[in-house]
């Protein structure tokens, strides 16, 4: 009976080794990478618990604030009003061949649409205000470690104060198009 050689056996080790290294490495980048999942999971909870009061208990203000969640995870919170008639719609999609009853081909008769209602397709918007809330989460940082950070945004339409004289900062209590 013959054994294996030193030379079988070093290069069995070799494959060995590598094996191990290889699969070390993937478990190391999972377990990197489901630890920075929590951690940015956490950021949402953390963004959301902070979004979820923005408004409600007291008056939205334009301004910027910052704090702290905890000893890990702090916040910067950024409001600023946003005007309406400012924003731009979107773009219009062509209109589709129509046969000749006007129905576009191979769909259902079509809807009213605005632009054909009574008030000639004018928006009768009630006064509102809107803002733009932004919120960044950052965590990290510490012993050498580049910090993380996790932007968050939404919108917020609020009821203008009808105490608040016309023209004061935060109001825009305008109408656009018909009936006024």
């Amino acid at each position: 009976m013959r054994g294996f050689s030193l030379i079988e056996m070093i290069a069995a080790f070799l494959v060995f080794a590598i094996a191990i290294g290889v699969l070390m490495s993937v478990l190391a980048a999972a377990i990197r990478n489901t630890r920075m999942s929590s951690d940015y999971t956490m950021a949402a909870l953390w963004a959301q618990s902070k979004l979820d009061v923005v408004g409600v208990g007291e008056p939205i203000e334009e301004g910027h604030s910052s704090g702290r969640f905890d000893d890990v995870y702090s916040w910067s919170l950024d409001i600023k009003q946003v005007d309406p008639t400012a924003v731009e719609p979107q773009p219009q999609q062509p209109a589709p061949a129509r046969n000749a009853q006007g129905q576009a081909r191979g769909q259902a008769p079509a809807t009213i649409s605005a632009s054909q209602a009574g008030n000639g397709g004018a928006i009768d918007m009630s006064p509102f205000d809107i803002y733009q809330v932004d919120l960044v989460v950052s965590w990290g940082g510490q012993a050498g470690a580049q910090p993380r950070t996790a932007h968050f945004g939404t919108l917020r339409a609020v009821n203008p104060d009808p105490n608040r004289p016309q023209g004061a900062s935060g109001g825009m209590s305008m109408r656009t198009g018909g009936r006024q």
